[in-house]
């Protein structure tokens, strides 16, 4: 039987990584202009719109010119028909038809607008236009929708002077931004010069900012605007899915044709399927277990040639002949449709330190009674519906493929992973350069079968995942921490009474830790957890464990430290 050793009491840890550059804004801003403010109307109207087209007929209810006279030449300026009703505001910018003025509000009532020219003559009774921005910059997250989007809005919106779209990827290069979320975090808002406008295009839909870094409004890809995609945190994390099942594992990525990401979820006997939104979650799919009779234990996405939507690594346990049954799955016509299976223990790692998982690879199950994951792991290729073996990975000692990921600092590649008595390691190869000072524990998720007549419990650790958090083009990594409160006389029985999600990251010569969240206690313990970066928050499962108990569920959104 396999020994067990109990958790350590969580420590605090006092390491930092100097990160504080991840939020250089202490300073309250001072606008120096007075920004474009939306339209204020009804609830919008909906539409059976969605992707690109559905953005497209909001932004031109929204930024479309508004037209109005010239009525009158007071004492206090030109009098313009459009006023507040009309959203205008002041500090709007006119431009006469006929005379070329250029017109600036100073005054706005319900009804009408008094403004003072700033270039030329203007005349009475000739039209005027406002327009929202003078020049915006796109800033795009995503890969064809963001493009195909900026070519519509170009050629259908061309009054809302969009700069080159080249002028956004040299902006994200200058201040590393990686996701939608860093133009917020990294970017000072006194270098924010040359442009009046920001849209930040990412999985979620598009963000318009003003000048100074202000959220105007926000145009999903499905749906109506809103204010924000922003979403709400209590006391550092909430919870927004009661599963009532026992979760085991999660990954967040586009795995169908919509334009948002989805958030996958592996439990004992099914997969489910979220998209996130600020109010919690709404289930897009169910699958039913593509392995009957098996314990999924381990769900993991993979990337092929760079394609716009992600395959599903699946792995089922079986309890009665210690069998494990894994596969790749996509979803086709709201179906779970299988591309290829094995008998290896699947999961998916990023070889080129870009954040996807662009490589399959296959661990043997042990022959050992008492272990499950076996010493050779190979890198797999899928070729007309097969896995074949290509090479044989170098791995260190107790690797295990679910609960391991590569990583890219300093130009190496290295393992970061969790070995089999809940240390958390590094290796460069086989061999192990950095071990955390203390256990980082199990989790929840636990594998039982019999060894002649003794049960023999497995918890399998989290996948960690890799982030270049500061944009400096290497990779952190992110991992779990689970506090064990069962007694050390149940050797091998765990409960857990609370967990974090902790830092990795490189220090001179070495790597150390920090917390990305705070402990959360009394839910149980991190079974998967992913990072969402459109919102700025982690998703996790936590699961409660007792000895009496069948496992339960939570999906958290927790806020990050960092």
């Amino acid at each position: 039987m396999r020994r067990l050793i109990p958790l350590a009491t969580i420590i605090v840890l006092a390491s930092s990584c100097g990160l504080s550059s991840l939020n250089p804004f202490s300073k309250k801003e001072e606008p120096v202009y007075t920004p474009y403010i939306p339209v204020e109307s009804q609830t919008p109207e909906k539409t059976n719109l969605k992707g690109v087209e559905n953005v497209l007929f909001y932004m031109k209810k929204e930024f479309s010119p508004k037209e109005g006279e010239i009525v009158l030449n007071s004492y206090d300026g030109y009098i313009i028909d459009l006023g507040k009703k009309d959203g205008v505001s002041p500090g709007d910018t006119f431009v006469a038809e006929k005379s070329g003025a250029i017109l600036k509000v100073k005054e706005v009532k319900n009804d009408y607008a008094i403004a003072l020219p700033t270039i030329g003559k203007p005349i009475v009774g000739e039209k005027v236009q406002k327009y929202s921005f003078n020049k915006i910059l796109y800033l795009d997250f995503t890969k064809e929708k963001g493009k195909k989007l900026y070519k519509e809005l170009k050629e259908k919106l061309p009054y809302l002077h969009l700069s080159d779209y080249t002028e956004g990827e040299k902006f994200k290069k200058v201040f590393h931004l990686k996701y939608p979320a860093d133009f917020k975090r990294k970017v000072p808002a006194d270098k924010l010069t040359g442009y009046d406008g920001y849209f930040v295009v990412s999985s979620e839909g598009v963000e318009v900012f003003d000048g100074t870094k202000r959220l105007l409004k926000v145009f999903p890809w499905n749906g109506t605007p809103a204010a924000s995609f922003t979403i709400g945190i209590n006391a550092g994390y909430s919870v927004v899915a009661n599963l009532k099942t026992h979760a085991t594992s999660l990954f967040t990525a586009n795995i169908d044709k919509s334009p948002q990401e989805e958030i996958v979820v592996s439990e004992e006997d099914k997969i489910e399927v979220f998209h996130p939104t600020p109010t919690g979650l709404s289930k897009v799919y169910t699958f039913k277990n593509p392995f009957p009779g098996t314990y999924l234990f381990h769900v993991s996405p993979l990337n092929i040639n760079d394609s716009e939507t992600n395959l599903i690594i699946v792995d089922g346990f079986d309890q009665e002949s210690k069998t494990v049954f894994s596969g790749i799955f996509k979803v086709k016509n709201g179906k779970l449709v299988r591309v290829a299976e094995s008998k290896l223990i699947l999961s998916g790692f990023d070889t080129n330190g870009d954040g996807v998982n662009d490589a399959v690879f296959g661990q043997e199950v042990s022959d050992v009674p008492d272990q499950i994951f076996g010493k050779k792991v190979w890198k797999l290729k899928l070729s007309n519906g097969k896995l074949k073996k290509i090479e044989e990975v170098r791995v260190p000692p107790e690797f295990q493929v679910t609960s391991a990921q590569l990583f890219k600092n300093n130009g190496h590649m290295y393992f970061a992973y969790y070995d089999l008595d809940y240390f958390f390691d590094v290796a460069a190869g086989k061999t192990v350069i950095w071990r955390s000072p203390i256990q980082i524990g199990a989790s929840p998720n636990c594998l039982y079968w019999y060894n002649e007549d003794s049960l023999v419990s497995y918890y399998i650790t989290p996948k960690p995942v890799p982030i270049d958090i500061d944009g400096d083009g290497n990779e952190e990594v992110l991992f779990s921490q689970n506090k064990n409160v069962v007694p050390g006389i149940l050797r091998n029985i765990y409960t857990f009474d609370g967990g974090r999600i902790l830092l990795l990251y490189r220090n001179g010569d070495n790597f150390d830790w920090e917390e990305a969240t705070n402990p959360i206690y009394n839910l149980g313990g991190i079974e998967g957890f992913d990072y969402l970066p459109d919102y700025d928050v982690f998703i996790s499962i936590f699961t409660k464990a007792s000895i009496l108990k069948n496992p339960t569920s939570k999906l958290l959104f927790i806020k990050p430290k960092i």
